[in-house]
């Protein structure tokens, strides 16, 4: 029979030692070589996904070795990185005030003529602007980015991403003449891979119905309609602006609840990536 004593342990968390933190810091400098996310947004998540194996399996001792099987049991679950947004969360550690204001820059960005901020070549972006700026101990302003831009781009070597100018080869849609000139970040790096999949099978459901011609039955455009309303931003501003997006069928004032949806989820992955990067320090 289980007695209470026998409860009460069970429900007592793992309490790790300083033998087993050992064995983590060195675990990390492995992990991190690897590309497993441990400083950037995704090291919570992780780092929880460790813990978790070693609270599932308390009498698993603490090593090297475990640590790894703990990681290769559920790959697919953890957060890795790029080697583009590998090297920019190295870089960062070198000065974590000047990489975030220099993060809160590139979010102003991304518009045709201006620095890419999405995908890898943001971290690129980053990575040269810092190491730039940091070796001459500059503070971040107006002037010392631009300065360093310059610099950058009188160099044969590595040079900034910045948006081109799009080719034009069929009329502008209305999902792009109802832009509010908010930029597109793009996905969320940040974002977990069955989350990501589920979103983006959204989208594309969202965009097909838009193809088809012909108003869709009177459910399905109230379905729509409710998912484009329900969508939220993480403030209660870009909540706001969110509703504010409509798009209508050309040549009418009616709602076009099918093409609103996309353009809202748009807006949205701007919003979530436009986060990510400011707060990319745990």
């Amino acid at each position: 029979m289980t007695s209470v004593q026998d409860i009460y342990e069970s429900n007592l968390r793992r309490q790790y030692t300083a033998a087993d933190a050992k064995q983590f810091d060195e675990a990390e400098k492995q992990l991190a070589a690897n590309r497993l996310d441990v400083k950037g947004p995704g090291a919570t998540h992780n780092l929880d996904l460790i813990d978790e194996f070693f609270q599932t399996n308390r009498a698993v001792p603490v090593t090297l070795q475990n640590i790894y099987k703990a990681v290769e049991q559920r790959k697919n679950e953890f957060i890795w990185l790029s080697p583009a947004e590998a090297e920019w969360y190295r870089t960062a550690l070198q000065n974590l005030e000047l990489a975030n204001q220099l993060a809160a820059y590139l979010s102003t960005q991304g518009q045709v003529g201006r620095l890419v901020n999405d995908g890898d070549q943001l971290f690129e972006n980053l990575t040269l602007l810092f190491k730039e700026i940091h070796s001459r101990r500059e503070s971040v302003s107006s002037q010392t980015i631009a300065a360093a831009e310059d610099r950058i781009a009188h160099r044969p070597e590595r040079q900034l991403h910045r948006v081109p100018q799009p080719r034009r080869t069929e009329p502008q849609s209305a999902a792009a003449k109802a832009d509010d000139g908010v930029p597109f970040l793009g996905r969320n790096l940040n974002e977990p891979e069955w989350v990501r999949r589920s979103r983006e099978r959204s989208e594309r459901e969202a965009a097909e119905r838009a193809k088809q011609p012909g108003a869709a039955a009177s459910v399905t455009v109230r379905e729509v309609q409710r998912r484009a309303e329900e969508l939220r931003g993480n403030t209660h501003s870009e909540t706001e602006q969110l509703k504010k997006i409509f798009v209508t069928i050309p040549g009418t004032s009616e709602i076009d609840w099918s093409s609103t949806e996309v353009a809202r989820l748009n807006l949205q992955k701007s919003f979530n990536k436009a986060q990510a990067v400011r707060r990319f320090i745990r």
